[in-house]
């Protein structure tokens, strides 16, 4: 399995993208099922400046509601650490468990490809 250290992300994103993990864990604890790394920069791919970081985040809640809170904390961390210019790179992709499992079950190619290159960083795999 793939770890953060070979990921293709700038000192930037790496420490936005682990700023935002450590913040989520604290504001959803048990609501918050899993944050994925995935995509080319997980394959420590060479990619140009426009290439977007996709994050997986699965949560309990992914109403409006609950994924408004997610992007909240996303520009909270970017703010609180004077990135905000960075955040227009992040893909943050929000679902639950049970979406994740029914994709899983009808063999989205998505998922699979997600399955096969994602680096966890919270939560389960």
């Amino acid at each position: 399995m793939l770890s953060l250290t070979d990921a293709s992300l700038g000192a930037d994103e790496r420490a936005l993208l682990e700023g935002f993990v450590e913040k989520l864990e604290g504001r959803l604890g048990g609501a918050l099922h899993g944050v994925w790394l995935f995509g080319s920069r997980a394959r420590g791919q060479h990619t140009s400046r426009e290439s977007d970081v996709d994050v997986l985040v699965l949560v309990e809640d992914a109403s409006w509601a609950g994924k408004t809170v997610v992007h909240d904390v996303l520009g909270e961390v970017a703010r609180d650490m004077g990135l905000p210019g960075v955040t227009w790179t992040f893909s943050i992709h929000i679902n639950t468990p049970a979406w994740l499992e029914q994709r899983r079950e009808v063999g989205s190619f998505f998922i699979a490809e997600v399955d096969r290159d994602k680096i966890v960083l919270s939560g389960e795999a």
